[in-house]
């Protein structure tokens, strides 16, 4: 088996998608956070970002297409991972598992991943 050959253990395939989020935790809509999104499948988003956010948080994020046909994805999960950047201490990792996404992207992320 070649280097570039393996076998997917996951059930869908992350998508690489680097574009700005915006988002809030635990339903605290008066303080929104930005980070980055690094890559999205149909059960979650991983993203970086300076808010270190604690396991089991809710949050509710919104990922910003830049396309004019598509909007934005909206979406409420819980954070699963968070762990610190070893190269910039002010950077954290963000792993979050879906609970809820909005209709329109529900097709949308499940034909693309």
């Amino acid at each position: 088996m070649s280097k570039n050959t393996y076998k997917e253990k996951r059930a869908f395939v992350r998508v690489p998608i680097e574009t700005l989020v915006t988002f809030t935790i635990n339903h605290n809509n008066e303080i929104p956070y930005r980070g980055t999104s690094q890559n999205l499948c149909a059960r979650g988003l991983y993203i970086t970002t300076n808010y270190a956010a604690k396991l089991d948080d809710q949050i509710r994020v919104i990922l910003n297409t830049n396309e004019k046909n598509v909007q934005p994805l909206i979406a409420e999960g819980k954070v699963v991972r968070c762990k610190f950047d070893k190269k910039n201490t002010d950077l954290f990792h963000v792993s979050i598992a879906f609970t809820e996404l909005h209709e329109t992207w529900v097709q949308t992320i499940a034909t693309s991943c």
